[in-house]
């Protein structure tokens, strides 16, 4: 499918049939549920150049937006020749959570969207690539924690996080649904390949910080990935699902 007016992409398709016969929606968290990414990204700037393996924030938004700690771990083994998988998650998420406590809020929206699925009584959950202990901490931060209880899957669950498949075949089966019957909603390439790739609806979401600026070309890239849809303003879900 073909982007034009993201906007007008949303309003003008007809968007009933994407709800038909789904009874669970998998929320990505990070860049969907909560504006983190532009936190994030500077943050593992930062972390990059400390271990002698820098990128731009361009290039750490491309190679590492939608992937676990296991990517940029990775990349900087492979420069510097250096196995820091035991510290890298504690450096980080010292310096991320300061920002946290000060800078990070929830998707404008996201809680009417969450009201509006539990009053149609679909079921939702999170299935993100962060750790549990950053899930813990967003939870926490934002106050969104109350709306899924229990029901939060991390990558720390699977042997392969996005674009792999496992997180949200994964959290589907403990959702009690199968694939055809879930909707992800995902702001990255690698989420929403991994939604494909589980046989799941897409739904792509750009209304992020990250994408400020160049929100047409993200939405090209999320549909050529396989989006069925693509969208930057939460309220647009809240007429998806009062359609459904």
């Amino acid at each position: 499918m073909a982007p034009g007016n993201v906007q007008d992409n949303v309003r003008t398709q007809t968007l009933a049939p994407i709800m038909t016969g789904k009874g669970v929606v998998l929320f990505d968290c990070d860049g969907v549920l909560v504006d983190s990414e532009p936190i994030s990204l500077a943050t593992l700037v930062d972390v990059l150049d400390h271990y002698g393996a820098p990128l731009s924030l361009a290039e750490v938004a491309a190679r590492f937006t939608g992937r676990s700690s296991a990517a940029p771990i990775e990349h900087i083994r492979l420069e510097t020749g250096r196995d820091i998988a035991l510290e890298f998650k504690p450096f980080f998420y010292e310096r991320l959570f300061a920002r946290y406590d000060v800078e990070l809020r929830k998707t404008d929206a996201i809680d009417t969207v969450l009201a509006a699925l539990k009053k149609r009584k679909i079921a939702f959950c999170i299935s993100s690539s962060s750790s549990v202990q950053r899930l813990e901490r967003t939870m926490k931060v934002t106050g969104l924690g109350h709306w899924f209880g229990t029901d939060i899957y991390s990558a720390d669950f699977v042997l392969k996080g996005k674009p792999a498949p496992d997180l949200f075949l994964y959290a589907a089966d403990k959702m009690g649904f199968r694939p055809d019957q879930a909707i992800v909603i995902e702001d990255s390439i690698a989420g929403v390949k991994a939604a494909v790739a589980a046989g799941m609806t897409c739904i792509g979401y750009i209304g992020g910080g990250h994408y400020a600026g160049h929100r047409e070309d993200a939405s090209t890239r999320l549909y050529d990935a396989g989006a069925d849809i693509v969208f930057d303003d939460m309220r647009d879900i809240v007429t998806l699902i009062e359609q459904s």
